[in-house]
């Protein structure tokens, strides 16, 4: 019976440090994450409305503009330099999302913590055997490989 405390402990420690690492793989990129969603979003929004005010308005928009500002360029050269500028800032946004893979990181991430919480309080329980439990702490840990 000692023994198989002493397995539980080992199989509890190591769930504990795998969920401690999750967390802190979180925390690091949960926020970069949504910083780059966002940053998408809201250039690409911005890139919307700075072309649609001289597609909807027209020469009417642009004189209008043009006379309310005095820049060393027509309005609507500097709203389409922008609007460029930003479609290129979407499209270097989204790419580091697509390469980073980082949405299915995350879900992975926090899928696995809240199986290995199920697991640890299991354990923890002695409502599973540890010969149950270490095949399934192998699973789950094999899904998070990026951690």
């Amino acid at each position: 019976m000692l023994e198989k405390t002493h397995e539980a402990d080992v199989l509890l420690t190591k769930i504990k440090t795998k969920r401690q690492e999750l967390a802190n793989y979180l925390a690091k990129y949960e926020p970069r994450h949504s910083l780059l969603i966002n940053s998408s979003i809201i250039f690409g929004a911005l890139t919307v409305a700075l072309t649609a005010g001289p597609g909807v308005g027209g020469s009417k928009f642009i004189d209008t503009m043009n006379n309310a500002m005095s820049f060393s360029i027509p309005v609507w050269q500097l709203l389409c330099l922008i609007a460029a500028i930003l479609s290129v800032a979407v499209v270097i946004v989204n790419g580091m999302l697509k390469s980073q893979n980082l949405t299915s990181k995350i879900t992975s991430a926090k899928s696995c913590t809240a199986k290995l919480e199920g697991l640890e309080t299991l354990l923890e329980l002695q409502q599973m055997d540890v010969k149950q439990a270490a095949p399934l702490y192998t699973q789950y840990i094999s899904e998070v490989y990026h951690v």
